[in-house]
Order: C-alpha cells, then sequence, then structure tokens
C-alpha cells in the first residue's frame, strides 16, 4: 500500500482510522512514510476542468403570462370575462372559455352561471365582482373574474382603454389601432359588438389577481367598478359602506397616500387619511371649510348618485333628478383614464350642502372616487382647483 493509499484509508475507513490512532508504532511509521511521499513527489495534481452550463432550469423559468378577457355589451351596461395565468395553463382551457362566453345568457341583465362547463365550478364571492370562477388545470388553479362596468358613449374608447390597460398588465406596448388590437367575437346575448382579447406577455405590469391598490390600502380582491349595475343581479355586492371608508373622527391630518401623483392646488390642507382613504384635504375657509376625498369604492353609478343627492336633499329624490343628474355629467380625463364628473346641489343650489365627485374606473375591479363635499359656496369656488388637481392627477399603481 503506498503511503497516500495509506492516508487516505486512514482517513476514510473507520477501521484503519482506529488503529492508526490508537497506535503509537503505527503512527510514526505513518509519519515517516507520508513525509518521505511528500518530499519525493514533485509532481502536482492534474487541472480538473468543468463545462457548467448557464442555462436557467426548468423549473426556475420564468413562464410566459397569457391572458383571454371578452367585453359583452347589453343595455347600459358592459360585461367582462376574463382569466390570466402560465401560458400552458390559459391555454388548456382556451376553448372551452371561448364557447362559454359566446353562449352566454343573460337573465334579468346579468348573465346566467346555473351551468358551467365541466370542471369548472363557483368560486369565493369577492367583493366589487360579479362573480368567480375556479377552474382547475394541470399546471394552476386558474381564476375566471366575471364583472361590469357602465358603458360609455364612446364604446370604441372604453375598448381600447381596458385592452391598453391589460396589454400593461403583461408588460406590452400600448396600441393605438381600433381596440388595441383586439378582435370582434359574436355572442348571442350581446346587443352590440363583443370584443375578444387574447395577450402573451412577461407580466410584471399588475396582477389581474389583485387591484390596482394592492399594498394595504384596499382589502379588495378583483371585481368590477360599479359591481352591481342597472339591471344586475341582486347577488352583486352593494357599495362599500361609507363608515368603512372614514378614519376615527380623532384622527389627525395626515399626508396623501406616495403612489398619488399631484399639483397640490393654494389653501388645500392636509386632513384625516386613513381607512379607505388614500388622501384627504380641508379646503376653502376655516370657518366654511368643505372636505375632499380619494377612496377606491364600488356600487353601480346610478346608485352612487341617487346616494349623493340624498345627502343632500331632504326627502325621497324623485328619479328625474336622478335622471337629470345623469345626463349633466362631464367627461373628464384623469392620467388617461375616462372618468365622470357630477356636480350635485341640493334644492337651493346657493345655500345648504353640496357634492363635486369624479368617479374613474380602475382595471382589477375598483374605482377611484374623488369626492368634495361641503358648503354649496364653498364647493363652488373651488371648482376650478378640483378641475386642476383631477388634471395633474397621477395614479402610480
Amino acid at each position: 500500500m503506498s503511503a497516500f493509499s495509506f492516508f487516505d484509508q486512514c482517513f476514510v475507513n473507520p477501521y484503519f482510522t482506529n488503529k492508526c490512532f490508537t497506535n503509537s508504532r503505527f503512527m510514526m511509521a505513518f509519519m515517516v512514510i507520508a513525509s518521505w511521499g511528500v518530499v519525493g513527489c514533485d509532481s502536482s495534481d492534474p487541472i480538473v476542468t468543468y463545462r457548467v452550463s448557464t442555462k436557467v432550469p426548468d423549473q426556475f423559468q420564468v413562464g410566459q403570462e397569457r391572458m383571454l378577457a371578452a367585453m359583452v355589451p347589453s343595455g347600459d351596461q358592459v360585461w367582462f370575462f376574463k382569466v390570466m395565468g402560465p401560458e400552458a395553463a390559459v391555454a388548456s382551457i382556451e376553448s372551452t372559455f371561448r364557447s362559454f362566453v359566446e353562449d352566454v345568457t343573460l337573465t334579468d341583465g346579468a348573465p346566467d352561471l346555473t351551468e358551467l362547463p365541466d370542471g369548472w365550478k363557483m368560486g369565493a364571492k369577492k367583493s366589487m365582482r360579479f362573480a368567480s370562477i375556479d377552474v382547475d388545470t394541470p399546471g394552476k388553479q386558474l381564476d375566471i373574474s366575471v364583472s361590469q362596468l357602465t358603458r360609455q358613449d364612446d364604446y370604441d374608447a372604453m375598448v381600447a382603454m381596458n385592452v391598453n390597460r391589460w396589454r400593461g398588465q403583461l408588460s406590452l406596448d400600448p396600441s393605438q389601432t381600433k381596440w388595441a388590437e383586439a378582435e370582434p367575437m359574436d355572442v348571442a346575448a350581446a346587443d352590440g359588438d363583443s370584443v375578444w382579447v387574447d395577450l402573451v406577455g412577461t407580466g410584471g405590469g399588475g396582477s389581474s389577481m389583485t387591484p390596482p391598490f394592492a399594498g394595504g390600502n384596499a382589502p379588495f380582491a378583483g371585481g368590477a367598478p360599479f359591481a352591481g349595475g342597472a339591471g344586475a343581479s341582486s347577488a352583486a355586492p352593494p357599495a362599500m359602506p361609507p363608515t368603512m371608508m372614514a378614519p376615527p373622527a380623532d384622527a389627525k391630518p395626515s399626508p396623501p397616500d406616495e403612489r398619488l401623483g399631484f399639483d397640490r392646488p393654494d389653501g388645500w390642507r392636509d386632513g384625516r387619511s386613513g381607512g379607505m382613504r388614500l388622501a384627504a384635504f380641508d379646503v376653502g375657509p376655516e370657518d366654511a371649510p368643505a372636505e375632499i376625498t380619494v377612496i377606491p369604492a364600488g356600487g353601480d353609478l346610478r346608485g352612487n348618485v341617487a346616494r349623493w343627492l340624498g345627502q343632500i336633499r331632504e326627502g325621497e329624490v324623485a328619479d328625474e333628478v336622478v335622471d337629470q343628474a345623469m345626463a349633466d355629467v362631464k367627461e373628464v380625463d384623469v392620467d388617461g383614464r375616462s372618468g365622470q364628473r357630477f356636480q350635485l346641489t341640493g334644492q337651493d343650489a346657493d345655500s345648504g350642502t353640496a357634492i363635486d365627485a369624479t368617479i374613474v374606473p380602475m382595471d382589477g375591479g375598483m374605482s377611484l372616487f374623488i369626492k368634495m363635499t361641503g358648503p354649496a359656496k364653498t364647493v363652488a369656488d373651488q371648482s376650478d382647483s378640483i378641475g386642476q388637481f383631477l388634471e395633474s392627477l397621477e395614479l402610480k399603481f
């Protein structure tokens, strides 16, 4: 046995290890032989070259994300059916999903979901969403969202705005073509041009599973702005109660959420933020201030307008008054999104309380409400200022 073979055995073979370290003669002999072997050997160990692959293993690859979506107009509503997930998982349900949308029926203005394709099941209820459908695939369970938005006068622009926002979620550049490259599809229940969207990208621009206010300010997990709109099923959720949106009465003024960018008009003071409020301001004179709040919320459009009118008018608000308020709406642009601004007064426009409220539909299931409430004169005096605020607003969600 050579010196180095003997050395290997001493440290590898338990039997040799015990003998080497318990027998002093063995140890002396070993040290002499080992020393001779080291001194007498002038050759170095060979250099071993290894080839290491730079390819990321498949299990660690960031796969492509795919989104399938459909917009189905019906009456004054547009119904949205949408699913997003790993490309392979979404591909496995593409044909079934499209057929499901094409054959959907509307009962009392809302999709009839009593019969679903094999393997599909109703998911948990989620605020501001009409319904959720769970679909198991070999790779992942997919979530199909069913939601609605109020149909805008310029339907083509509404389609392009939503599709481009979805493109952003998949890190795709916006498209300037009609419908942002979406395609027409035939849906028997529709009373206008239905739209089919098929997008593939890398993701990273925001998940379809989370609202644009993810990060703690909004506890909602998907859904639709104005969920439960005109003609919708009673299963649709109501607007979030104002008491859940407001901070405690003794809360101190605090700065706006850092994800809101804007130019602050002169004289605007920080108000009571917190709760559901992304920002709050006190404006106007100290002895007759108005309060401005920026809040993500839901509820049907007409229902919100009727509720606001009820806050500033005595008695039951007649349908004609609500109709007139809906007709007087002003279209505004808020950070590239089409918003609707309502300027509401009491029976006497020069006294009492007034409301100036703007609703901005957001992707992911929420809307942003910018609402000023206060003495009629203060609200009127601040009309230009809040208009400038809306123009400057940047939503960094």
